[in-house]
């Protein structure tokens, strides 16, 4: 695993309302990663394109009636499939469009689906997680009965990483693992914190982080390394976010400690 700050190679994380909408769609920024000419983001399973102009349709009565035209050239999120009338997808709210030769549906590759699960690692239960012990991701947590030995056995193998980081001793484990837990030397078993470093699988900003994580209790600049931090107070842990830069560069690690 390199620990240093890593290039940039995939595409940014946005913060985008896409340039096309539904009446049922959420009228706020949603965030989501970029898809084409639009924004793919958590429960979407795939989009449609309008080649020619098309009906918009809800069901009534076990019906279908048309709400309005769909223009040709638009594209809408879809969240869900139904197998009736020829195959309908729905475009959240109770509005479908029926599938025929003058739509394109299409479906999110793996990497995408990666980068939203990326995502929905900070969406959900970050903080909650992160007041227990717990860095999101893996089990094992800090302050707790459980130690190095136990961090041993999760993954099956001795650290493939070792190093002094801040003062306490560093291992990683294994070349896929993001996680880096430390001690207080080498014979200490007891974690006094646990990091998990940035892949760059997405590009989270504090902007992100603030909407995803929630608001932190502080945030500025690390004076000592000049880069953008912030902090989150989680009771008996501290949980911080480091960034590579200022405070719209990209996140670098995580530590709670």
């Amino acid at each position: 695993m390199n620990f240093k700050k890593w290039v940039l190679s995939v595409p940014f994380v946005l913060v985008l309302m896409l340039g096309f909408n539904v009446d049922a769609e959420a009228a706020e920024a949603p965030i989501g990663v970029k898809w084409g000419n639009s924004i793919l983001i958590k429960g979407q399973i795939g989009k449609v394109t309008i080649l020619k102009d098309t009906d918009l349709v809800k069901e009534e009565k076990g019906k279908l009636s048309v709400i309005r035209k769909l223009k040709k050239g638009s594209e809408f999120r879809v969240y869900s499939y139904k197998d009736r009338d020829g195959g309908i997808y729905g475009l959240g709210g109770g509005a479908f469009v029926k599938k025929t030769a003058s739509v394109k549906y299409e479906t999110p590759s793996q990497t995408k689906k990666n980068q939203i699960a990326r995502l929905s690692m900070f969406q959900e239960g970050f903080l909650a997680s992160a007041k227990k012990g717990i860095l999101k991701g893996q089990p094992i947590p800090i302050g707790g009965y459980e130690d190095l030995y136990d961090v041993y056995d999760y993954y099956g193998m001795y650290p493939t990483w070792e190093g002094y980081v801040d003062g306490g001793l560093g291992r990683a484990f294994g070349d896929d693992s993001n996680y880096i837990y430390y001690t207080g030397g080498e014979d200490d078993a007891e974690l006094s914190g646990i990091d998990w470093w940035n892949d760059d699988l997405v590009f989270l900003t504090p902007y992100i982080i603030k909407k995803t994580v929630g608001v932190p209790t502080s945030e500025g600049i690390d004076e000592m390394e000049q880069t953008w931090y912030m902090y989150y107070d989680c009771g008996d842990y501290d949980l911080y976010f480091l960034f590579e830069d200022g405070n719209r560069s990209n996140l670098d690690f995580v530590r709670l400690k």
